[in-house]
């Protein structure tokens, strides 16, 4: 290869000798020039093959549930920020952004998201008796896309192809989403009955014991999603999540609190082409 491009730098040597100095100048000229708008055309080019978009509203639901008298919780008292209370069970919009697709291109999105998860289980407990609470929360996510109305005509994959059974896959409001931050916290408590002896006599007692447990994590996730073969035309990815949270005194006395909030994300779209007859 080496060789090659000193064979061919050669006679260009040759020429520049040959031409004078303003012909000299005037061909490096027109050959900068030519440089300069190929790559700019190549940028321009590029950066319409992609596009972004960010989000920083933080979505939040809680679920109190108690019979020793405990004051219930908001969004506001357990995550920071302007959290904005969401209904559970249902699919938000948080970010779209707009491409135009040509004749057998698909989409790659990537996506970042910041969740939140808030469990608190408390158990009060006399003796000979048993007290369970239970608390959850969970965050989900999905892509799918817009026509020029709006209407949804996909789900990205792998979303797509989900069910019940596959791990990762939670149904929300009918439709699946992937599963980025999920916990399920459960306390129980049991005291035996108390027995006393004191020498030969023998006699009972009672008491009571409360424990707690809370739990609070905020973490990043990223997830890809793909939409291949969309056809020709121009259309909005639209990135939607969904916060879940439920809290259950199973038995006996107790409390529990279960939250699950969003908050800082941000996603890529790139309009590629994948290999010829590409299918899932």
């Amino acid at each position: 290869m080496e060789h090659m491009l000193l064979a061919s730098a050669q006679p260009t040597l040759e020429l520049l000798k040959i031409l004078g100095g303003n012909q000299m100048r005037q061909l490096l000229a027109v050959a900068l020039f030519s440089l300069l708008v190929t790559g700019g055309a190549g940028a321009q080019t590029a950066s319409s093959k992609a596009t972004a978009a960010v989000n920083t509203a933080v979505g939040c639901t809680v679920t109190n549930a108690t019979n020793i008298g405990t004051l219930p919780m908001t969004c506001h008292d357990i995550f920071s920020g302007a959290s904005v209370a969401v209904t559970p069970d249902n699919f938000a919009p948080v970010m779209d952004a707009t491409v135009k697709v040509s004749n057998s291109e698909s989409l790659f999105v990537s996506t970042s998201m910041v969740t939140g998860l808030y469990t608190s289980t408390t158990t009060k407990t006399k003796t000979g008796s048993t007290s369970t609470v239970t608390a959850m929360g969970g965050v989900y996510e999905r892509a799918v896309l817009l026509d020029g109305a709006k209407n949804v005509v996909a789900t990205a994959f792998p979303v797509a192809e989900c069910t019940a059974m596959v791990l990762g896959c939670q149904s929300i409001g009918g439709s699946f989403g992937v599963t980025l931050d999920s916990r399920v916290q459960t306390l129980t408590q049991s005291l035996s009955d108390c027995v006393v002896n004191v020498g030969i006599l023998s006699g009972t007692c009672s008491f009571s014991s409360t424990i707690g447990l809370v739990l609070q994590t905020t973490s990043a996730h990223s997830f890809d999603f793909i939409f291949p073969n969309v056809g020709v035309g121009t259309y909005t990815v639209e990135i939607q999540m969904a916060v879940n949270s439920n809290a259950q005194v199973v038995s006996g006395t107790g409390s529990a609190v279960g939250a699950a909030a969003f908050g800082l994300g941000s996603m890529t779209v790139d309009v590629v082409r994948l290999v010829h007859d590409f299918s899932f």
